[in-house]
């Protein structure tokens, strides 16, 4: 039998040496997979705490009632699942900041029956009624900590490194309903842009199948009429690879398709756009190349760059176009170790070049991906990938929302684009 979630009543009760009176109506809805930490960082953001990295301890009961004790890891670990360490009526602490020493005294009131969880992400999620309170330093609005105000456009910058962590200095507004607004203000929507109205979604696949056969006719049909504007490079990789292979005849036939894919190409500008429209007029227009041409596999290349395992990323030889993950060859002693054996007086390969997994741009991808689904679910998604953990627990609540296939095409785009401007950096044009 699968575990149930857990409904917690929060109570904050003491803060910057001062008692203070329970808000009744603090509810928070925890899942069986969260940590301490996670129903932590859950209770910040729903009650708007803009510096959330502060430390978090948690402890079994409490201790006499508004009692502020000192710094310690407590007896409940932050890592350690609420499932299987909590029953119902259990009561623990919740110690947020050990300077300031904000207590919020937590009671399990009941298991939730599970038809009042489906469908619901696997993060915890604060019920009506929270409202705010001012930082751990007193503060009360954004600008005080040196944030925008809110409506304010401009976004935040993305953390280095995710797992430990990010920088979370936006903002974090009151939630309406059961889910938690993002604690930044939002970025433009640029991945929302539906450039043909009410345009049917894209099927891949069949794309990608009329381009390998070379079949114009079925390609141009699975474009016609489609929302192109999440997957412009793999459409325009396509295009470009059919086209090369087409005679005259079809060559005015696609050259619509490439034009509109080199426009929106244009509006957008994710890493690499502006290389492959650059890509698109080059050839249509018959203009000077830059760069010399090799045979590269993009959606090879943007694999390897996506991979971030124990051994991340891969290699590239820049006179073969040939990439190699550096899971299967961990040095260039390896990778020599493929060519033939070398005789006395020839010349040592030295054109494999290290292609590192960027963990910044992987975790923007997720940012960005938040930003542009519906309203209904961005909040969700804003408030898994912050804090530790956020890799793995944005995946689950993709899942859980049934959004695998749309995040899967976006970030595939974003690997390509980051595979194009790699290789222009490097003087090559890929064909």
């Amino acid at each position: 039998m699968a575990p149930r979630w857990l409904r917690i009543r929060v109570d904050l009760v003491a803060g910057r040496g001062e008692t203070l009176r329970p808000a009744p109506g603090r509810v928070m809805l925890v899942p069986p997979t969260a940590t301490f930490d996670d129903f932590g960082l859950g209770v910040d953001l729903a009650l708007g705490r803009w510096e959330v990295t502060r430390p978090r301890s948690f402890r079994t009961g409490w201790h006499g009632r508004h009692e502020r004790r000192g710094a310690g890891t407590g007896d409940l670990a932050p890592d350690r699942t609420l499932h299987g360490s909590v029953a119902k009526g259990s009561r623990f602490e919740y110690l947020f900041d050990d300077d300031e020493k904000w207590i919020h005294e937590c009671v399990v009131e009941e298991f939730v029956a599970r038809r009042e969880t489906e469908g619901r992400p696997p993060i915890p999620v604060p019920l009506l009624g929270w409202g705010s309170v001012p930082d751990q330093f007193g503060r009360t609005v954004p600008e005080e900590v040196g944030l925008p105000a809110l409506g304010d456009d401009s976004a935040a910058g993305s953390p280095p490194d995710p797992d430990a962590a990010p920088d979370r200095g936006g903002r974090s507004s009151t939630p309406s309903g059961v889910a938690s607004s993002s604690s930044r203000p939002p970025a433009p929507r640029e991945g929302r842009r539906r450039h043909r109205g009410r345009a049917k979604p894209l099927d891949l696949t069949a794309v990608r199948a009329a381009s390998r056969t070379g079949d114009v006719s079925a390609l141009l049909a699975g474009l016609d009429g489609r929302d192109l504007g999440p997957a412009l490079q793999q459409v325009g990789d396509a295009l470009l690879r059919t086209y090369r292979s087409a005679d005259g005849a079809d060559h005015a036939r696609l050259e619509p398709a490439l034009r509109e894919v080199e426009t929106l190409l244009g509006h957008r500008g994710w890493d690499g756009d502006d290389v492959l429209a650059e890509e698109i007029d080059v050839l249509l227009s018959g203009s000077e190349r830059r760069g010399r041409t090799l045979t590269v596999d993009i959606e090879e290349l943007s694999e390897v760059m996506a991979n971030g395992g124990d051994d991340p990323g891969g290699y590239l030889h820049l006179d073969t176009g040939e990439v190699v993950h550096a899971f299967l060859h961990h040095s260039f002693e390896d990778l020599d170790s493929l060519e033939p054996e070398e005789e006395p007086g020839d010349e040592v390969d030295n054109l494999w070049i290290y292609v590192d997994h960027d963990t910044t741009a992987a975790y923007a991808d997720m940012e960005a991906f938040a930003q542009a689904v519906s309203d209904r679910v961005a909040g969700i998604l804003s408030v898994a990938i912050r804090g530790k953990g956020a890799f793995a627990r944005f995946r689950r609540t993709v899942d859980e929302l049934d959004l695998w296939g749309e995040w899967q095409v976006f970030s595939d785009d974003r690997a390509f684009g980051r595979a194009r401007a790699l290789l222009r950096s490097q003087g090559i044009r890929p064909v």
